[in-house]
């Protein structure tokens, strides 16, 4: 891959380095962040902390921006690499350029990922994010990119790093998942269905959802644990790279005659996928975990949507499903 200039930051979650970017966008209270209708509602509370208002844009069924309104209150755009695939950036950069506003890469699902030409995503903007603990499986971990070289100059200095151990959970986790892989049975999934159930007997709930009042928490950028960011280093990235393309390749080929349509019809030469995106209802999603559950994965709903976008969403935002490859 190619070599990057960027200079960069690391925090325990994606949102706190969101925080850090918008403030080297220089968005202030009143200001407004154009940022699409199908993105998960925790980034709305990095926006609502540094007192800005979310402006949505549609996209379509490939994901790519049906349009981008202006607004002259409109300070910075965020473009998503969904699921580690490269978002076309050119319209964007035609936007920015036009209306003067900052562009900032959310590449929160493509740690590893990088463009035809070979640039590592999260680097083509001035300003990008990547939440690395969603594509490696530790606590916490993600990191702030900026290529813009007037803008490297004001990045804030590195936050302390916690001492906080990665704790049971992640060990169990580990465990599981790599018991799973070398058996083929759903080990992992099993153990989820069990704590599933113990918080439907306790709560009503089998799958804790974000509330409302996540859109507007108050972000606080903290760094990530010592152990997280030498597991970070410590990561083969070549062979997680390769396992993950291996694994779209399985499952594209497993669910060829299913009834499910892929996102994307083919992977893109660099690109790291987070996990295989397809549409589908509730039972198609069903049946497509039983399809994969040999492979040790699970299928998702993605995203939570914020609410302002929920009444009117599309189908296709909805409708859509991720195998997940952590």
């Amino acid at each position: 891959m190619r070599q990057s200039n960027a200079t960069y930051r690391y925090y325990a979650y994606g949102r706190q380095a969101l925080v850090e970017a918008l403030g080297l966008a220089n968005v202030l209270p009143g200001d407004e962040v154009l940022v699409p209708a199908l993105i998960c509602k925790d980034v709305l509370s990095s926006i609502h902390t540094v007192g800005a208002k979310p402006v949505f844009y549609q996209v379509n069924k490939s994901l790519a921006p049906v349009s981008l309104p202006h607004a002259s209150l409109i300070k910075a755009v965020i473009a998503v690499n969904y699921f580690g695939f490269p978002q076309d950036l050119e319209p964007f950069f035609d936007y920015c350029n036009k209306f003067s506003v900052k562009l900032i890469e959310d590449n929160a699902h493509g740690y590893l990922s990088a463009n035809i030409d070979g640039v590592l995503l999260g680097n083509r903007a001035p300003l990008g994010i990547t939440s690395i603990r969603k594509t490696i499986r530790i606590p916490d971990g993600a990191r702030l990119h900026v290529s813009d070289t007037q803008l490297s100059e004001v990045i804030p200095t590195q936050l302390p790093l916690s001492d906080e151990p990665l704790g049971a959970r992640y060990f169990l986790q580990n465990k599981f998942s790599k018991a799973e892989r070398l058996t083929r049975l759903p080990i992992l999934r099993w153990v989820r269905a069990i704590v599933r159930l113990r918080r439907f007997l306790s709560t009503g709930e089998f799958i804790t959802t974000s509330t409302t009042l996540a859109e507007t928490d108050v972000v606080v950028p903290v760094g990530p644990r010592h152990s997280s960011m030498k597991k970070i280093q410590e990561l083969d990235e070549q062979d997680e790279a390769k396992r993950r393309t291996e694994l779209y390749s399985r499952v594209s080929s497993a669910l060829d005659k299913s009834k499910i349509t892929p996102v994307h019809g083919r992977l893109p030469e660099n690109c790291t996928p987070y996990g295989f995106p397809f549409f589908g209802d509730s039972e198609t999603a069903k049946d497509v975990q039983r399809i994969v559950n040999g492979f040790g994965v699970e299928v998702i709903r993605w995203p939570d949507l914020p609410e302002a976008v929920l009444a009117d969403a599309p189908d296709h935002y909805s409708n859509l499903w991720l195998v997940n490859f952590l």
